[in-house]
């Protein structure tokens, strides 16, 4: 079995393995023949020179000491205290360890020890339908739009947290 290690990105080999990460997430979306090449995308390469500013963490999987996948979360202004889930990827040579559903884990952990009372998310379920399998088996519901994302087809999910510990 091998050794995964979720954690926290810090310092400037982590942001780099997360920017390598995200690059290849962008990359997918891009050329993804669910006919949703701009999904969040807009302002991407800005984001990604800009790493961390943006994120509140941003979790980094690590398989036998190799980044893997990562997830990156955010304050978001709703009525309640809450956070965004964004930038869930993981690299396809390490799929089938299950790594998507303990980023998300990890991520509801980390959001409900910071105090959040509920994450959201939004995304393409054609684009990405075993991420949306993933949300709804955590737990995820549908939302009104919380965000000014254009993308077409793009679906709102929220999850509260009072019940993840």
């Amino acid at each position: 079995m091998p050794a995964i290690v979720i954690r926290a990105a810090q310092g400037e080999q982590d942001i780099a393995a997360v920017r390598r990460l995200m690059l290849a997430y962008g990359k997918f979306l891009s050329n993804n023949p669910s006919g949703a090449p701009s999904i969040c995308l807009t302002g991407y390469e800005e984001e990604l020179a800009s790493l961390p500013n943006g994120y509140a963490t941003i979790l980094l999987a690590e398989v036998d000491g190799s980044p893997a996948g990562c997830v990156g979360l955010r304050e978001i202004d709703r009525s309640e205290r809450a956070c965004e889930m964004k930038r869930l990827w993981v690299d396809g040579s390490f799929r089938g360890l299950q790594l998507g559903r303990i980023l998300v884990e990890h991520a509801l952990a980390w959001a409900t020890d910071q105090g959040f009372a509920a994450m959201y998310l939004d995304t393409v379920p054609a684009a990405m339908p075993e991420a949306n399998r993933l949300y709804t088996s955590l737990g995820f519901v549908p939302v009104e739009r919380y965000n000014t994302n254009p993308v077409a087809d793009i679906q709102f999910l929220r999850k509260p947290l009072s019940n993840v510990r």
